[in-house]
């Protein structure tokens, strides 16, 4: 008896652990508040593999809803939007007091009414002194808004993130130079992992050119940092990519004095190198993550690159040799494996536009040309619809089909790429002679009387992409009732035990 009693304890331990083993993976429990938000719009690029691609149907006409302008004639909108949980549309700006260069982060509800604003000041003032948010901000599931930027006196540059609570009052900030006495300041914008984990890049000079990966915890502490040499010459760091399964990419290039090279390496969650790729060129743009784990990255030399998740080369696809292409955008890509990618090219004197559709085995698929250069990148519909715009002083900002057609255009100067809200409203900022914009092009479920019972015809869908990093992520769409399984073994063992003793 004692010894049939001593079994089933030790079948009861066993089920507890893997009671615990199941709590421990389990995707309800991977999902915390510090994760990037699982909404609308919550970072640039929409996700933290940087796809561009939207869960919604975006605008099918160009019908404008609303324009917003701060009020300063000088602000200048140079990032993209984002869109918290709640629907508030967060806008970083920058301007001049008359004084000093400072930046402005807006909160906005969804009909353009203010709901505040933050602006670095810090209370210091010095000659020459300047301030600038880098990059969009990157919203988490609690609501707390990341964003990096920097301040300058007259010989440093400083970096640093913020950390906002919803109600625009700082949780805290977190300074890049780490006391180092070197210039640090950041580049791109932030990734926010499963976990809370904060990934931004940056740079710093010390007897030459450093790039950074930073990991900070959700709490404002140092996790670890990444840092290699980038040689004589500093370059853009883009915005690092987090892939499903945790990894993440960071992009650093070595400049010499007549020519470039890029490094796209892939780091595990402590900061420990599993691969680096080395590309001869220079890429100024983020890395883009397809759903299959397959890396994109455009080159300035018009060469667009398909890595492996083993740091292998899949494909190289290079544009026409006897056109002269320079990719000024990261790659998008489309839910259907399509990826987009824009820039120019040299036709006789002249420099037009391009943007190029390739299919995910790297043959050209289509490519539309424009008057000008195409700079911002494409933000992709759930239908397919692919959205990006032309600066110039007289710029465009077109929709087009999935076959390369045009939905529809927009003669503006856009200066920032689109967001996608969760009723099909578009959000973007733009230029008009000297007064910057963020401006609303009018959703398919836009209704000024809306019905109180509505059709809900622009749900979100499952996408082949995800916003949070983690191998057990992909288990959240079996909706495995984890609670109701761990309570059930607990019964099972306790009603074995119960029979065992009256036995």
């Amino acid at each position: 008896m004692i010894t049939k009693l001593h079994k089933f304890k030790h079948l009861t331990l066993l089920l507890a652990l893997i009671a615990l083993i199941i709590i421990s993976i389990s995707p309800a429990m991977a999902d915390s508040s510090d994760a990037l938000a699982d909404s609308q719009y919550p970072k640039a690029m929409n996700d933290n593999q940087n796809t561009g691609q939207s869960q919604y149907v975006g605008p099918q006409n160009n019908s404008t809803k609303w324009n917003y302008t701060t009020g300063d004639s000088n602000s200048q909108i140079m990032y993209a939007p984002s869109i918290g949980p709640d629907g508030t549309i967060y806008l970083a700006t920058r301007f001049n007091n008359g004084t000093n260069d400072l930046a402005n982060l807006y909160a906005l509800n969804p009909d353009a009414t203010k709901k505040w604003n933050y602006t670095i000041f810090d209370g210091i003032l010095y000659e020459y002194y300047y301030s600038d948010f880098i990059g969009s901000p990157a919203i988490a599931q609690d609501g707390t808004i990341y964003i990096n930027g920097h301040f300058k006196d007259y010989s440093m540059k400083y970096g640093f993130l913020y950390a906002l609570n919803p109600d625009g009052t700082v949780k805290w900030k977190y300074f890049l130079n780490d006391n180092e006495g070197f210039t640090v300041f950041p580049t791109g914008f932030p990734a926010v992992g499963a976990d809370g984990t904060i990934y931004l890049s940056s740079q710093y000079y010390e007897s030459g050119w450093i790039a950074k990966l930073n990991a900070i915890n959700p709490d404002g502490t140092k996790k670890w940092e990444y840092a290699v040499s980038e040689g004589q010459y500093g370059s853009d760091v883009p915005s690092p990519a987090i892939a499903p399964d945790g990894t993440i990419y960071f992009v650093y290039n070595y400049h010499y004095s007549s020519s470039s090279d890029a490094h796209l390496c892939a780091l595990d969650q402590n900061g420990g190198l599993i691969w680096n790729y080395l590309i001869n060129g220079y890429v100024k743009s983020h890395p883009a993550v397809a759903s299959d784990g397959t890396i994109y990255l455009a080159a300035r030399d018009g060469k667009l690159y398909a890595i492996n998740p083993n740091g292998t080369q899949k494909w190289e696809y290079a544009t026409e040799i006897d056109v002269v292409t320079d990719f000024l955008t990261a790659p998008s890509v489309a839910k259907d494996g399509t990826i987009y990618v824009g820039g120019l090219f040299k036709d006789d004197d002249q420099y037009p536009g391009i943007l190029y559709a390739i299919n995910p085995d790297g043959t050209f698929k289509w490519s539309f040309t424009t008057p000008h250069a195409v700079g911002i990148e494409a933000v992709i519909g759930d239908d397919g619809t692919i959205y990006f715009g032309d600066g110039a002083a007289v710029g465009t900002f077109y929709a087009l089909n999935p076959d390369g057609t045009v939905k529809w255009s927009l003669e503006v100067e856009p200066t920032t790429s689109a967001a996608i809200a969760s009723n099909g409203d578009l959000y973007l900022g733009l230029v008009m002679g000297q007064t910057y914009y963020l401006y609303s092009v009018q959703g398919p479920r836009f209704n000024p009387n809306p019905d109180p019972n509505p059709n809900p015809n622009n749900t979100a869908s499952a996408a082949n992409t995800t916003r949070f990093s983690g191998n057990t992520i992909g288990m959240q769409n079996t909706g495995i009732p984890m609670a109701g399984i761990i309570m059930a073994l607990f019964m099972v063992a306790g009603g074995f035990i119960s029979i065992q003793k009256r036995q």
